[in-house]
């Protein structure tokens, strides 16, 4: 049985159970003094949680000072089901499962070779039943990531997938029998800064670097996604060359600054067949001058980025999602120097603790807190990891 909103039926409820999330194993006594509750008040709330499977002792905690009975401690039951994110990305999809109580069960990856939703859609499907026969029944809920527009649960714009109309969750809900949410995978690793940090963000921008340039945006706690799914969409900002060009002509920055526009320049400079990081970092150590000059011109094109969404968000921190700063962590730090240099603000630049795998976590976290009922007061998951 799904924990929906509509039976989170008061506040009182919602802070115990994320008390029992956040701290497990946690005694009664520890959430009432917590969250200002009387015993009896507390006690027929986690009464009503372990009657639904959702909430489990385990075991005793210690006795007070006075001596007395040891407390039974309480944590959510891992075993009540588990969320999947999986993230739509370019010729590959990744998946991570999460128990309920925010434990990572596996990450698994599978690759094709077209664009096409329909095949997206059978993989899917496909990696679903095999989290099944591992995990069992009890899949509560996906989220899928998607790299681009999402509104109302639908994605509006993909500049990879050829999506003819296709409403993806519709069609996976009907096929699976299980709720499907959509997300802006740069939104879902801002989430995933905020919820598994130990730094209590409460505003911050995420700046996602693949194909394309993305950001997620958290404002005063919360996920900021404009009036139509569409704040963060940095990469199509224009990048200005020259005075005599029309707008038209000026090229979109994540066409001359995303991570892969830097691999296909370089591969071209080169007359490559085949181009990935680790060769670009042997040609970078080998002081190849065309990588240089390419690797420089990126480096300048992310300042000036920088430097936009730092002044139109004035966050308490900025966040970057990009392999290439993992590669290359000498160009990050000559971003966070030059940018001092230009600007009087002190934001602090800081590549993600987790560039692989931020927006699964984020997606896991989004769906949790989706199906347990909560929207603001939200769920600590630095201590899951």
């Amino acid at each position: 049985m799904v924990i929906h909103k509509e039976t989170m039926r008061t506040a009182n409820e919602r802070s115990v159970l994320q008390r029992i999330f956040t701290e497990s194993p946690i005694s009664k006594s520890q959430i009432a003094r917590d969250v200002k509750l009387n015993k009896v008040t507390v006690s027929q709330i986690v009464n009503r949680f372990i009657e639904s499977g959702l909430v489990v002792e385990a075991g005793a905690g210690d006795s007070t000072q006075q001596g007395g009975r040891k407390p039974n401690l309480l944590q959510i039951n891992a075993r009540y089901g588990y969320v999947v994110c999986i993230d739509l990305g370019y010729h590959e999809l990744s998946a991570l499962a999460m128990t309920i109580s925010g434990r990572k069960l596996e990450i698994r990856h599978t690759t094709f070779t077209d664009n096409d939703i329909a095949n997206a859609i059978s993989k899917i499907k496909e990696l679903i039943a095999e989290l099944k026969s591992e995990y069992g029944e009890k899949n509560l809920g996906i989220l899928i990531s998607v790299h681009g527009i999402v509104y109302q649960n639908q994605v509006i714009y993909s500049p990879f997938w050829n999506m003819h109309d296709v409403d993806i969750a519709a069609v996976l809900t009907k096929s699976l029998g299980i709720t499907v949410l959509l997300e802006n995978e740069a939104n879902l690793t801002a989430i995933f800064e905020r919820d598994f940090s130990s730094e209590g963000i409460r505003n911050a921008v995420s700046i996602s670097m693949h194909k394309g340039i993305g950001a997620g945006i958290i404002m005063d706690g919360e996920l900021y996604r404009g009036r139509k799914g569409e704040a963060g969409e940095i990469g199509q900002t224009i990048a200005f060359e020259t005075k005599d060009k029309s707008l038209a002509e000026n090229q979109k920055i994540e066409d001359v600054a995303s991570q892969e526009a830097v691999l296909d320049q370089i591969k071209q400079a080169k007359n490559l067949d085949y181009i990935n990081l680790p060769l670009i970092r042997q040609m970078y150590d080998d002081h190849d001058p065309e990588t240089l000059e390419i690797l420089q011109r990126f480096e300048n094109n992310i300042i000036k980025l920088i430097n936009n969404v730092i002044v139109s968000f004035d966050p308490d921190v900025l966040f970057i999602n990009a392999y290439i700063f993992k590669e290359f962590p000498e160009l990050l730090e000559r971003i966070q120097t030059k940018f001092a240099k230009i600007s009087v603000r002190d934001t602090p630049i800081v590549l993600s603790k987790n560039v692989e795998t931020a927006s699964l976590y984020g997606g896991c976290a989004q769906m949790i807190q989706e199906i347990l009922g909560f929207s603001k007061l939200k769920l600590d998951f630095k201590s899951k990891e």
